[in-house]
């Protein structure tokens, strides 16, 4: 036994020696492209904690985003960036207005971050890898309608399977979820994305497809043309959301702007609205789940006229971090997703 964990204990070291030479090289190669500026001699090593409030200042795009993100005070931000330029040995930040802006030095060293942090997500990957059994802990994060049809079952399904992996959950609406798992605060977000309405690309999170959900509009009552869904009040997502965007420009593709008068992340409150005759609204299929409500109350629209509405669909994607789904317990978990939504 001492054997084992002698080369365990070895393969640890040899792997923090690697990342460590990997992150400096990347560092260097980055900034050799930086416009050239007078540098300070300093013989500090980049502090690695400080570099990533860096990016998570670039994620928030203020001082007082990155606080609040952090649960720190923005003087406590300000002093460790300042710190952060120390070491460096040249400006990371510039002042732009009442704003701040990231010198062409800080987005190098934040691309170098990105790319140290996969590489530190794959070693503990492949570390996972040698144990005997799967296991470790899973952040995941969803919206509640996902989490109420899916997770249940999904959390069963992993403890038959892989009973070592513990995983933990924060319900979060898909932005949210996004940010934490950029930020590390969580290992795999739940995420939506409509048609015509993508979501922000970034190079260092993955996504993998989970499921498909249709969207229908619901109303308190039927109608048969196009037009007369003007007449109605309507409940939509929060302003701002890919949900609501979708919404709004669908009814404006129809021919008629909404009056929104209910705003509401909760699709369960938009179906009481819609039983209760005060509003319409877009339903996914995922309410309609064998735990929620029925479509007994409520009428799907159907319109008699010739052609009808597209058909709307939105697709359910998990993220995660590059690196991070290689990890056993990661993979697992995203194939017992995939299986008890199909």
């Amino acid at each position: 036994m001492s054997g084992i964990f002698l080369v365990i204990y070895t393969i640890r070291l040899r792997l923090n020696q690697i990342k460590w030479v990997h992150l400096v090289r990347i560092v260097k190669q980055n900034l050799r492209d930086v416009p050239q500026v007078h540098l300070r001699r300093k013989k500090e090593m980049l502090d690695f904690k400080r570099l990533t409030l860096l990016r998570e200042l670039h994620l928030r795009g203020s001082i007082a985003g990155t606080a609040r993100m952090l649960g720190i005070s923005p003087s406590a931000v300000s002093q460790q960036l300042a710190k952060l330029e120390a070491e460096a040995g040249l400006p990371l930040l510039e002042q732009v207005g009442r704003s701040i802006r990231l010198t062409p030095a800080a987005q190098h060293l934040i691309a170098s971050v990105d790319e140290a942090i996969s590489v530190l997500e794959a070693a503990s990957a492949e570390l996972e890898t040698r144990r005997s059994r799967i296991q470790g802990v899973i952040r995941f994060a969803a919206f509640s309608t996902f989490a109420r049809t899916y997770l249940p079952d999904a959390l069963r399904n992993m403890a038959l399977v892989h009973p070592d992996v513990v995983v933990e959950f924060t319900q979060l609406e898909p932005s949210e979820a996004l940010d934490a798992v950029s930020g590390r605060r969580a290992d795999i977000a739940i995420v939506d994305e409509f048609t015509h309405v993508p979501r922000r690309a970034d190079s260092g999170l993955v996504r993998t497809l989970i499921t498909t959900d249709q969207l229908d509009i619901f109303l308190p009552r039927p109608v048969a043309s196009i037009a007369e869904l003007a007449d109605f009040d309507w409940a939509f997502e929060p302003h701002g959301t890919d949900a609501h965007m979708f919404s709004r420009n669908y009814c404006r593709a129809l021919g008629f702007e909404p009056r929104v008068l209910f705003d509401s992340p909760d699709p369960r409150l938009h179906y009481e609205l819609v039983a209760a005759g005060v509003a319409a609204a877009f339903l996914p299929r995922m309410v309609f789940n064998r735990l929620g409500p029925t479509e007994e109350n409520v009428t799907r629209f159907a319109p008699s006229q010739s052609p009808a509405p597209p058909p709307m669909f939105r697709e359910i994607y998990a993220v995660g971090r590059r690196g991070s789904d290689l990890r056993p317990a990661v993979k697992s978990f995203l194939q017992v997703l995939q299986a008890v939504a199909a």
